[in-house]
């Protein structure tokens, strides 16, 4: 009697947990019931960092079962992705709104404040969109790398400013040099090596950086014709 009491109870529980996720599945549309995954995701590796982020935690914070996220994302890797793909939008508005001269190395300067200010305050997201480990064989969307590169153009643009003559490859590679050298530096930074290193405030050596990759631009040769 007590085992079939105490199975009744399991039962009983799995039908109330099973009712109450029908229920707050008809809370939801598809469409945002997705925007909430995306939404507890970000404020999850926001708050916590990525090595603290799993199905378990979001499916919890949520108020679904895990298996419920995988009716609308592949799996965690899409969810990241989704979340990573909000931080490089960010990062792209506030390049946009950074102050604005017509000097192209001042620029590259007021792009690389807005980087630091915006890492700042969204530092574990950041910190995901490089420590995130996919899984093997699980490849980068186009959009997201097209993200990525979008960035890239914009502080390759002041290249192109200060050498016009200079091909617009030659003049992405820079952009992609100052950008990974940004990174790079805020990495240490945020591991707390940066002082390992160097005895310099992070501001300081972004903008020797940025003045050390103009200097030797500006002196570069000419494309062969």
């Amino acid at each position: 009697m007590l085992d079939k009491a105490a199975g009744l109870d399991v039962f009983e529980r799995r039908l109330v947990a099973e009712c109450s996720a029908m229920a707050r599945r008809a809370d939801h549309t598809k469409a945002e019931l997705a925007k909430l995954v995306v939404d507890t995701a970000e404020e999850l590796i926001a708050e916590e960092g990525i090595d603290a982020f799993s199905a378990r935690t979001l499916s919890r914070a949520i108020g679904y079962t895990a298996g419920t996220l995988y009716h609308h994302f592949k799996d965690l890797d899409d969810i990241v992705t989704q979340v990573n793909s909000r931080t490089l939008a960010g990062l792209a508005l506030a390049f946009d709104e950074a102050a604005r001269s017509d000097d192209p190395q001042r620029q590259l300067h007021s792009y690389a404040d807005a980087f630091l200010d915006y890492i700042a305050l969204k530092r574990n997201l950041w910190n995901a969109l490089f420590e995130f480990r996919r899984k093997p064989g699980v490849a980068v969307p186009p959009w997201y790398l097209e993200s990525i590169a979008a960035l890239i153009r914009i502080v390759a643009e002041c290249f192109q400013h200060i050498r016009p003559d200079l091909d617009p490859e030659t003049c992405r590679r820079s952009g992609q040099l100052v950008f990974a050298s940004i990174h790079s530096v805020v990495s240490l930074d945020s591991s707390g090596r940066l002082g390992l290193v160097m005895d310099q405030d992070i501001r300081q050596v972004v903008h020797e950086l940025v003045d050390m990759h103009v200097t030797a631009f500006k002196h570069r040769a000419p494309d062969a014709a």
